[in-house]
């Protein structure tokens, strides 16, 4: 997923404000020498604008939707817990964790070299039973009422259903075609993949009550909620990053994703399996089907979130 990052700049948000940002929050923490020009773009993350500075790295948010500041100050939690292989970000001079500018949120890390690498590097079988023995780790971290940071908890619900609903009636509305250049691409797609969708749908909602029912009364461990090959480097240990997505929920929740994104399997309960799994897939469709019922110009990120749709939409 690394190579289909966030490819140009977002201009709403000038290097000048982060520059600022920076010197007026994070001095105390990186003594910074560097000037406004040593600021550097990197084309990674699906869901941030990512810049090196020096020994910092900073993520302008673009999950706005499923964003919880709570999630990074857990994340600086854990690492202060000696769980060492949790890459948090840094507090400001103020004790925040996340800041904002042109209404996204901003979060400022220490920079470490193999987090910038153009691909992620596989890992092997050991690498991979370590990655899961750091997740048990952190599911056994604590409980909701002894966590300070305020971190959501599963209710299974799809919280991008009528995100879902709105864009998928305009991608078979006339005016899609006018919006950009996949418009036309996307209501075909949308036309042929109907009946698919309809059933995807509904087995979700199916496997949400099933999932609710099980989980009643069941204490929740702390995820991550995507230790991908975006957000887990490999290489004398293991660490994960872009904690953003923290949630309490059934553990089941990382181990989908590790399933989806190593093809290992750690186990769990199948219900609860296929559920995030459902989830995972809807939420993309939802996103990125957005994106194209929305004015858009066919620049890289269109191109790249377009193939990302094509893996998801069925039939697609």
């Amino acid at each position: 997923m690394l190579a289909f990052g966030m490819l140009l700049e977002n201009k709403l948000v000038e290097r000048r404000s982060l520059h600022r940002l920076v010197a007026e929050n994070f001095q105390d923490v990186v003594h910074i020498e560097q000037g406004m020009d040593s600021m550097e773009f990197f084309p990674l993350g699906e869901d941030s604008w990512s810049y090196r500075y020096g020994a910092l790295w900073i993520s302008v948010r673009r999950d706005i939707g499923g964003h919880f500041p709570g999630a990074y100050e857990a994340a600086l939690l854990l690492r202060e817990s000696g769980k060492k292989f949790v890459l948090a970000p840094l507090a400001g001079r103020d004790g925040r964790v996340v800041y904002g500018l042109a209404g996204l949120p901003v979060v400022v890390f220490p920079y470490v070299e193999r987090a910038a690498a153009a691909a992620p590097v596989a890992p092997s079988a050991a690498q991979l039973e370590e990655l899961i023995g750091r997740l048990k780790e952190v599911h056994g971290f604590s409980s909701p009422a002894e966590l300070s940071a305020e971190v959501p908890t599963e209710d299974f619900c799809l919280p991008f259903e009528s995100d879902l609903d709105k864009a998928l009636c305009s991608a078979l509305s006339a005016e899609a075609r006018d919006l950009g250049p996949y418009g036309h691409r996307l209501t075909g797609l949308v036309s042929r993949c109907w009946h698919d969708l309809a059933a995807l749908r509904r087995e979700a909602a199916e496997a949400a009550a099933r999932c609710t029912e099980l989980w009643e009364g069941e204490r929740p461990a702390l995820t991550h909620g995507d230790p991908s090959p975006a957000n887990v480097l490999f290489g004398a240990g293991v660490d994960i990053l872009d904690w953003g997505g923290m949630m309490w929920a059934p553990p089941e929740r990382d181990w989908a994703a590790v399933a989806r994104a190593f093809g290992a399997r750690p186990g769990g309960r199948a219900a609860f399996l296929r559920f995030y799994e459902l989830r995972w897939q809807l939420a993309e469709i939802a996103e990125y089907a957005a994106r194209f019922t929305a004015p858009h110009v066919g620049d890289a990120d269109d191109r790249a979130m377009w193939r990302r749709l094509l893996r998801y939409l069925p039939g697609g």
